[in-house]
């Protein structure tokens, strides 16, 4: 009784051995294949929300932007109004003191007094 090996038997083991590690290398390829694209699918739903909310913040930039332009008219149309208002009551002052000192002058003449102004 000998053991003999065949030629088939070595190829029939070498071809069993080959084929369980090809299965053996596919099944960690797709198990790898399949938590990159586990991960991949995360990260693209954060990515779609961080554009969701980069574009919120966009629109709420563009209404601050055009709100900040709002007031700023506003203002601008308030300060006019004071120039404005502040430079009619230096030429009102001006015009009463003028008023006053002819209405001195007048009293001095015709002798009547002129009340404390």
């Amino acid at each position: 009784m000998s053991a003999s090996v065949t030629k088939q038997d070595v190829e029939e083991i070498v071809g069993k051995a080959i084929d369980k590690a090809v299965t053996d290398l596919s099944e960690v390829i797709s198990s790898f294949a399949q938590q990159v694209d586990t991960r991949f699918n995360k990260l693209e739903v954060k990515v779609v929300n961080l554009e969701a909310r980069f574009e919120r913040m966009e629109r709420e930039l563009t209404e601050l932007r055009e709100s900040h332009q709002r007031l700023l008219t506003t203002i601008d149309g308030f300060i006019s109004r004071i120039d404005r208002y502040e430079s009619e009551q230096l030429m009102r002052d001006n015009q009463f003191k003028r008023l006053l000192e002819w209405a001195r002058k007048v009293s001095e003449k015709t002798g009547i007094p002129l009340e404390n102004l």
